[in-house]
Formats: C-alpha cells, structure tokens, sequence
C-alpha cells in the first residue's frame, strides 16, 4: 500500500484511492484545496505552496511525483526537482517541500 509519512508528527496520507494527488495547504481565501492538505501541519511556515506538487501513480503501481512550480521547490533524497518533470519514487524516498519531510512508502 503506497503511502506518505510525515515525519515527527505520526500522520499518514493513503495514495491507494485515486491516481493522482496534489499536495499542498488549503487557503479559503484562494479557493486552494489540494487532495493533501499540509496546512494543518505547519506548512504556511514550512514553506509549502498552495499547489505545491502532484503523485501520479501509474500501470504497474509506478508512481511519480511533479513539482508545481512552487515558490519553495520540491527535493527528493536531496535533488531539486524541475517544475512540470516527473520524477519516479521508490520506497523510502525523502521528499522535501520547502522545509517539510514526507517519506514515501511503497
């Protein structure tokens, strides 16, 4: 079962339900409402973007993560992420937005 874990706080995200997921913190005021929201995790001060990134899952349960061309970037394992480039993920990849660590889980 694919999954994200935030580090330090005990939450995980499911990826199972749909194929794709965008990942961010909500805004009322923007309409903002990514499928993951952050906002409750400190993401304001993290650093995370309205819209931040997306995981898209593919055949065979590949599943890739794209940087939205958030303001604050996407780094996987310590690589920045180019905007609009998927980048395959493997279990036990750390992602990186802004300054909030999620684990990805395969």
């Amino acid at each position: 079962m694919a999954k994200l874990e935030l580090e330090n706080s005990g939450q995980v995200f499911s990826l199972e339900e749909r194929a794709e997921y965008t990942l961010g913190r909500s805004d009322p005021a923007t309409h903002s409402f990514p499928d993951i929201d952050l906002a409750p995790f400190g993401a304001l001060d993290a650093g995370v973007s309205r819209r931040h990134a997306k995981i898209t899952r593919l055949g065979g349960g590949r599943y890739y993560i794209m940087d939205l061309a958030s303001t604050n970037y996407t780094h996987v394992n310590g690589e920045k992420l180019e905007a609009f480039e998927p980048r395959p993920l493997a279990d036990g990849d750390e992602i990186y937005m802004g300054t909030l660590k999620l684990v990805f889980r395969a």
